[in-house]
C-alpha cells in the first residue's frame, strides 16, 4: 500500500534523524569527545573539534548539539521539499500539506498521529 510506504519512509527518516547518522555528532559533542582517537598529528581537524568541546561546559555542548540535530533535520527537510517539487511518487502531498510538514510533524517532541487511512486517503 503506498500510503503505508509514504508513513514508513517518514518515520524512517524521523528515527535515523533522533537514533541513526542524525544523532552521532549531536551525541559526541554531548559526551565532550568527538573522536577519541584523534591526535595533534592524526585527525588533526578532530583533535582540534576535541579540544574545543573539551572547554565548554555541558550546558554550551547541549546548544552545539542542537544546532547538529537541527541541521541534520534541515536536511531531510529539504530533501523531502525537493522530492515534491520534481514531482517524485509518493510525495506529489501530504497528510499534514506537504511531505516536509508530515515530517516536522513526525519529528517534533510530541509526534502528531498519522490520521487514519479510511477518513484520509492521501497522499495516493
Amino acid at each position: 500500500m503506498k500510503a503505508q510506504q509514504y508513513k514508513d519512509f517518514i518515520d524512517q527518516m524521523v528515527d535515523v534523524c533522533r537514533n541513526g547518522q542524525g544523532a552521532i555528532g549531536s551525541t559526541r559533542v554531548r559526551n565532550g569527545v568527538w573522536n577519541e582517537n584523534a591526535r595533534a598529528d592524526f585527525l588533526e581537524d578532530q583533535f582540534q573539534i576535541n579540544q574545543l568541546l573539551g572547554i565548554l561546559n555541558d550546558e554550551q555542548r547541549e546548544v552545539i548539539a542542537g544546532m547538529l540535530a537541527q541541521a541534520f533535520e534541515s536536511g531531510v527537510f529539504e530533501t523531502l521539499k525537493a522530492l515534491e517539487e520534481f514531482e517524485i511518487e509518493p510525495f506529489l502531498e501530504g497528510y499534514e500539506g506537504s511531505p516536509y510538514h508530515d515530517f516536522i510533524g513526525r519529528v517534533a517532541t510530541v509526534q502528531w498521529q498519522w490520521p487514519d487511512d479510511d477518513e484520509n486517503e492521501k497522499p495516493a
